[in-house]
């Protein structure tokens, strides 16, 4: 993914919320809340902070200029998991790293949810003032979340796709043009018999972004070169999913040559099944994972060839287009697919 570039840096960093804060010796949040005419805040430290503020030059910037008007200055990042033991498992940490980055540039509180809202609640966060907006995680193609918050023009950013995205913003990976991409180099590598361990078979039928997109690109790739189909639906970030898989793939077609995962997990299964079958990675069949890459893709034997990502430049860019559509009431809708970059490890090679 590009660089960030200057223009999603805040324009006025000389002086900042936080540095009112300190010189007047009270928290961020208690600026905010004199910023905004809040009650239940002492009159001697009301006027530490304004002093503070003339003394420092502080200039607040669009969205603090907005706390007057009754703004909470707070973003959610909701992600809906089952079961808090899903946490390590099915979200990137980075993702919220990257959006609270973003949000701290722009002088915004970001909370983290991951429960399981209902519509009355969602609402009632808009409602009751604790928050001003949501970025949206795991999204599907009829989300419920998105219908109501269009229906009530409540500010939102998505990280994924629905199916009617008719003046929504959002940024997502682009999973259809990954599968491609993983196809046309393994092609050009001379591989034919290609198999694929897509995401769980419960996530497609719920309609949840990356399970749909990513069998779409294997339609297209399939398509595309006329290969026959092979492939499984299995368990997400699970090392014994991927042996399984790779298994089942392997007596469907015992010819394999390559296989490509949607994570490095079960990528790693992958290996490990290949393995037992007396089959050498890469010289045997070759490995590919799609995702997020990084260390792990590193630490696996052999290191993993991947096409990804960064979920920190994701959330840090779907988050400053939060703060940019709080910010200016006229913005025009942002849409954005993030290309794959492919980074070539030990864990592919051409066909001998």
């Amino acid at each position: 993914m590009p660089k960030r570039k200057a223009h999603f840096q805040n324009e006025n960093r000389g002086t900042t919320i936080a540095d009112v804060a300190k010189a007047a010796g009270v928290s961020v949040p208690t600026v905010s809340r004199i910023l905004n005419n809040k009650e239940y805040v002492a009159d001697e430290t009301r006027q530490r902070v304004h002093e503070a503020i003339r003394t420092l030059g502080y200039t607040p910037h669009t969205q603090a200029r907005r706390l007057r008007g009754g703004a909470s200055m707070t973003l959610a990042l909701h992600h809906p998991i089952a079961s808090p033991h899903e946490l390590s498992s099915v979200i990137e940490t980075a993702y919220f790293t990257g959006a609270a980055a973003a949000a701290s540039e722009k002088e915004y509180f970001l909370n983290f949810l991951i429960s399981q809202l209902t519509q009355d609640s969602l609402l009632n966060m808009y409602r009751s003032n604790q928050i001003d907006g949501i970025i949206l995680l795991q999204v599907r193609m009829d989300d419920w979340r998105v219908n109501l918050l269009r229906e009530n023009n409540s500010p939102f950013v998505m990280i994924g796709r629905c199916a009617d995205l008719e003046g929504l913003s959002f940024i997502d990976l682009d999973f259809e043009q990954a599968m491609l991409d993983a196809f046309d180099y393994l092609v050009e590598l001379g591989h034919r018999n290609i198999g694929f361990l897509n995401y769980p078979q419960n996530w497609r039928k719920a309609g949840i972004g990356p399970a749909v997109h990513s069998l779409d690109g294997y339609q297209q790739a399939l398509a595309r070169y006329g290969f026959p189909r092979c492939y499984r639906e299995i368990g997400l970030n699970s090392v014994e999913e991927g042996f399984e898989g790779t298994n089942d793939l392997l007596r469907e077609n015992p010819d394999l040559t390559a296989i490509i995962t949607v994570s490095h997990l079960t990528a790693a299964g992958s290996i490990k099944a290949l393995t037992q079958q007396g089959r050498r990675v890469p010289h045997d069949c070759s490995v590919m994972a799609i995702g997020f890459g990084g260390d792990f893709a590193s630490v696996v034997t052999p290191s993993l060839t991947t096409l990804e990502w960064s979920p920190y430049e994701v959330s840090y860019q779907a988050t400053l287009m939060m703060t940019d559509q709080l910010g200016q009431e006229e913005l025009p809708t942002q849409q954005i697919l993030v290309p794959p970059t492919l980074v070539v490890r030990e864990s592919t090679k051409a066909v001998t």
